[in-house]
């Protein structure tokens, strides 16, 4: 039942968006999804409501990143040129309403994943994606260290 439950997330996700084979961030993703779902025993029904909530999740964070560095890449531009303090004022409060947004976005998507689990489940997903991205950030590290400077 558990590979009947990961074969569905995986197609349901394959459909979804299309994932590059090449593209260590879709192997990533994959096995985020494959362990997410082994760690938090997502019935089937659970997996079809939560992956795609959780996609939107992750959507928010995405294009929130995409603003923020038009945003550091303007401040940056401002700074070179000497800007005053208004125009670096304006755009700093751009990215303070771009983050405030942000948070309100995912509290809500995160409401609702949350209606999708169980307390023990929530929890547990708290647990796994601390530890899944520490994972990934100490495999970054011994790859860049293994490339050398």
């Amino acid at each position: 039942m558990g590979r009947a439950i990961i074969l569905l997330c995986l197609g349901v996700l394959s459909f979804s968006q299309h994932f590059d084979e090449k593209d260590p961030r879709a192997v990533i993703e994959k096995v985020r999804i494959y362990r997410l779902t082994q760690e938090l025993d997502l019935s089937t029904e659970q997996a079809m409501k939560f992956f795609p909530k959780l996609n939107e999740f992750q959507k928010i964070e995405r294009e929130f990143n995409k603003q923020r560095m038009d945003i550091i890449f303007e401040l940056k531009a401002l700074i070179m040129s000497n800007a005053d303090d208004q125009k670096i004022s304006e755009v700093v409060n751009r990215f303070e309403e771009l983050q405030k947004e942000k948070f309100k976005k995912q509290f809500a998507k995160m409401k609702e994943m949350w209606e999708i689990l169980t307390p023990v489940q929530r929890a547990k997903y708290l647990i796994f994606e601390d530890e899944f991205n520490r994972e990934i950030r100490e495999m970054i590290k011994k790859v860049k260290k293994l490339r050398g400077p």
